[in-house]
């Protein structure tokens, strides 16, 4: 059959974008506060039993004042003077009256860039390249290869992190004069945190202006073929292809497995027809290809899929650089593309060769493969991508528990601190930090100890491919000046339907009047009552339930606490039981 010459000169189709240029600049933030607790404010909670007088006597004589409270948790924010935070939780926390009192810690959103329109990249947040950034900010020695219509070498977000540029077209120059190209090049890699336009996945990586489509947006298959070859001959670990066509070409093809072969992850366009028709070379075997998603997690109608595309990224209204050194939206699987090869990219930091062929680019396709949101899209393998899953390498099946261990007192990390699930332990480094991973999900009662401290639990849930965040505050502990005291015993009388509860609490040589008793009473009907008081002069607290009806009751102290004493456990009793039935009377411990 006769091959025509058209066919011959088959163009690449660059993928049709709708475009808004914006033209307002926003400046960078001037705050930037880098205090690590509040000078002039403390959170405090005191022991159940504490009664509200008693509290602020307590407030009064440590020159506090409460500024708001937390009543389900039982937290209160206090006003001190300026400066005086760490003595002010020293005295507090010396008081037997206070559980604890800690800093108002300040936190910081989580990897947020400070460039001036990081705010409008909302793809960033979906595919939660913050959080990766806190693993990785990736490595200048890594190369994205942008093969399309150019560059703005001039653009100031760009022009620093261009380290090669060709042109394979026949334009008279490699910069961009179309516009396509830019756009792509901000979204993959543009210079990060540098207080300017916009923030690239790929943050410190590096790239390659290889232009192979023309002025007009368009190029021949030949000048793909020779970008490909070119950039994977040249140092780039990552080749973005934001064009195709939907012609096959075993060209084309060759030109992919060649690049694969040599280590990099070709990373292209899933096309904007619609379709579930091939569009080459996203449709090649060793090309990743990359459908597009709205801000609501849906698959626009033109965006391509089919069981040939792998993944799908933000590619919707997606804010980026243009050309003569703007900043604006385009849409596309153009734009979809990019942010996976910026994800790439973060990865060739973090991969390790587990089968020892020695190259990275199969276990960077796969942890981006492995790592994506199911978010129940229909034509797409993979679903969308989420950097922070990838880079931090979690099974799907896992989640992680992560946090920081500090001194109550001063606020200070606390190194060499162990912090376990009950199953798994982690020790704190020198900033205090920890992480356990590969936690199952569930429900975990997470406790943290160290030499000299109180040891304190927190029950927390994991879930599947997420961090659990669990801080702990530890109290130093002070070696006692305070006589013992226990609870002698626990009795029960019913008088008419009437049961009495009491609580007789003593020390050595005789009863312990004025001592603030906290009891839970569980009936085994399924009721149960929560009780305080203070001992009066025979060390005794007395309860009533009235209309008691027939059953068991279990009768437990939960706290007992007051000024110069301290609850001896292992003296007395702390639990006592009661059956009431009509023959019933009065009942010891």
């Amino acid at each position: 059959m006769k091959v025509s010459k058209t066919l011959l000169l088959v163009a690449a189709v660059l993928l049709l974008l709708i475009s808004v240029t914006g033209v307002s600049a926003a400046s960078p933030s001037d705050d930037d506060n880098r205090v690590n607790f509040a000078p002039d404010e403390i959170l405090v909670k005191f022991n159940p039993g504490v009664i509200s007088s008693e509290a602020a006597q307590i407030h009064r004589q440590h020159g506090g004042q409460v500024k708001e409270t937390m009543p389900a948790i039982g937290v209160q924010v206090v006003s001190i003077a300026r400066g005086q935070a760490s003595e002010k939780i020293r005295a507090y926390s010396a008081d037997p009256r206070v559980a604890y009192a800690e800093p108002n810690f300040i936190a910081q959103a989580v990897g947020n860039p400070d460039d001036a329109y990081f705010d409008k990249q909302w793809g960033m947040i979906k595919v939660e390249a913050p959080q990766a950034w806190e693993v990785t900010t990736g490595s200048i020695d890594v190369n994205i290869a942008i093969l399309d219509t150019g560059i703005d070498l001039g653009h100031p977000d760009l022009a620093s992190k261009v380290k090669a540029s060709i042109n394979f077209t026949g334009s008279a120059t490699a910069t961009d004069y179309y516009g396509h190209g830019t756009h792509v090049a901000g979204i993959a890699a543009a210079s990060t945190n540098n207080g300017i336009g916009v923030a690239g996945l790929g943050y410190n990586s590096t790239l390659m202006n290889v232009k192979v489509l023309g002025d007009d947006g368009s190029g021949y298959y030949s000048w793909i073929a020779q970008g490909v070859t070119w950039a994977a001959d040249n140092g780039a670990e990552v080749i973005n292809l934001s064009l195709g066509g939907s012609s096959p070409s075993l060209t084309l093809e060759s030109a992919v497995n060649y690049a694969w072969g040599k280590g990099v992850v070709v990373v292209a366009a899933a096309g904007n027809s619609g379709s579930s028709a091939p569009f080459y070379p996203a449709y090649y075997t060793n090309s990743v290809a990359v459908a597009a998603t709205d801000a609501s997690d849906s698959l626009p109608s033109w965006s391509n899929r089919g069981d040939w595309v792998d993944v799908a990224a933000p590619g919707v209204s997606i804010y980026s650089t243009l050309k003569d050194n703007g900043y604006g939206y385009k849409t596309g699987t153009s734009m979809a593309s990019p942010h996976t090869a910026g994800l790439a990219a973060l990865l060739f930091s973090v991969v390790a060769d587990f089968n020892g062929n020695g190259l990275l680019n199969d276990e960077v396709r796969s942890r981006i493969e492995a790592n994506c949101d199911d978010i129940g899209l229909s034509g797409v393998g993979s679903g969308r991508i989420n950097a922070y899953k990838a880079v931090s390498g979690l099974s799907p099946a896992t989640g992680s528990i992560a946090g920081t261990v500090i001194d109550a007192a001063d606020g200070v990390p606390l190194a060499g601190a162990s912090v376990s699930d009950g199953v798994r332990t982690a020790s704190t480094d020198a900033n205090g930090w920890y992480t356990i991973a590969d936690v199952p999900p569930g429900s975990y009662t997470v406790t943290a100890s160290a030499s000299g401290y109180a040891s304190l639990s927190q029950i927390i849930s994991v879930a599947a491919g997420q961090t659990s965040t669990v801080n702990f505050v530890l109290t130093r502990i002070v070696p006692p000046t305070t006589k013992p005291m226990w609870v002698d015993s626990i009795t029960f009388r019913l008088t008419g339907n009437t049961l009495r509860l009491s609580i007789r609490v003593a020390e050595e040589g005789g009863a312990v009047a004025g001592a603030q008793v906290a009891v839970k009473l569980v009936w085994s009907g399924g009721q149960s009552w929560n009780f305080s008081g203070t001992t009066d002069s025979l060390g005794i607290a007395s309860f009533l339930v009235p209309k008691a009806p027939v059953g068991v009751y279990v009768a437990t102290v939960t706290s007992l606490t007051t000024s110069g004493y301290t609850w001896d456990t292992a003296q007395g009793v702390i639990s006592a039981s009661y059956t009431l039935n009509r023959s019933s009377g009065k009942s010891g411990s």
